[in-house]
């Protein structure tokens, strides 16, 4: 808590820490029990922040899979503003199986800022077969266009990268990246008078490096997340590729998903385009739309749980505004299926 290291500065605080950094050091800890007593006859234990409830996701909600690293990148934003210094943006991308996070603070969020975010990203860490996010309309596309892919979802097609949008205004879709943004908050943002952005760009590495090896875990076993996959070798999208010598991008061969919500009258909207499902079957469900740019094709598909098979429940002709370019040999990788391979509903 003295900051005089500049990791520990942003670390967790309490038994667990302390326990861990002991361990560390080559010393046996004591009892979690033993070190709150001395923490409290010391007068330095602290209330734990409460944690609001958070809605639960019906049971036919379809999480994707991510057992290895860099199947699926999680991504999000947080806004803060500094007192004299004004709004910034933190970026944040966190590999889901490792927790293995890259961040970086930009002063506007813009496609073409974002795009750079993710490109030194992937860069450093490796590319992913898919990438999580919320429905901002920066990456998303535009707010009254139909069928309109993105700068981001053009960049991610590019890659060979599948897009993969949560619910609208449905955080709780994205649990792991809102608990490490809390973390980001409470042990970084909350412990330093920021006095510009280049102050917080100054400080931002050695909370990263916090997080990369000196943060335990509770749900691995209080691994660290260089600990957990320690024989991971990424596949790195060069160093050499910029953003700026290429032509405006096309749409690639590749997938993107929409994880949404039916209506009760059967409908839901995919890109500002609504789309009718049977009510009697799908009112009420959570679905995933699924669009194959090679076929231009929109297939729905539902999965009761977790453990079940997907089925389709329609699939619909999607013409896009120009033909799928080949994914570039570069780009090709051997990937994991996100989900269950489907079958047909009442074929």
């Amino acid at each position: 808590m003295s900051g005089d290291d500049p990791e520990l500065r942003y670390a967790n605080r309490g038994a667990d820490t302390i326990a861990f950094e002991l361990e560390r050091g080559g010393i046996k800890p004591p009892s979690r029990a033993t070190i709150n007593r001395i923490l409290m006859r010391n007068d330095l234990s602290r209330p734990r922040p409460k944690k609001k409830r958070k809605r639960k996701l019906p049971e036919d909600y379809p999480w994707p899979k991510a057992e290895k690293p860099n199947q699926i990148h999680l991504f999000d934003f947080v806004s803060r503003v500094i007192v004299g210094g004004g709004r910034f943006y933190g970026c944040h991308l966190l590999d889901q199986a490792r927790r293995w996070p890259y961040l970086d603070v930009i002063e506007t969020k813009t496609a073409v800022l974002v795009s750079q975010f993710l490109i030194s990203a992937w860069q450093e860490i490796g590319l992913p077969v898919a990438l999580y996010m919320d429905n901002d309309v920066v990456w998303r596309g535009g707010s009254s266009g139909k069928r309109t892919l993105s700068s981001i979802v053009r960049l991610c097609l590019f890659f060979g990268i599948q897009a993969i949008f949560i619910p609208p205004y449905t955080p709780e879709a994205n649990p792991i990246i809102e608990s490490f943004n809390g973390v980001w908050d409470q042990n970084f943002w909350q412990r330093t008078e920021f006095q510009n952005l280049n102050h917080v760009q100054s400080e931002l590495p050695y909370f990263v490096q916090y997080c990369r090896y000196r943060r335990p875990l509770t749900a691995s076993d209080h691994q660290t997340a260089d600990q957990l996959f320690p024989d991971f070798q990424p596949a790195l999208l060069p160093v050499d590729f910029n953003l700026n010598l290429q032509d405006r991008l096309p749409i690639t061969v590749g997938e993107l998903h929409f994880i949404r919500f039916v209506s009760r009258d059967g409908t839901l909207i995919i890109l500002n385009e609504e789309w009718q499902l049977d009510p009697k079957l799908w009112s009420g469900k959570i679905i995933r739309a699924t669009v194959y740019t090679q076929q231009q094709r929109l297939t729905i598909f539902h999965q009761p749980n977790s453990t079940a098979t997907p089925v389709i429940a329609a699939s619909f002709d999607y013409p896009l505004k120009e033909k799928a370019a080949p994914l570039r040999p570069a780009f090709e990788r051997k990937t994991i299926p996100l989900w269950l391979l489907p079958k047909c509903f009442d074929c």
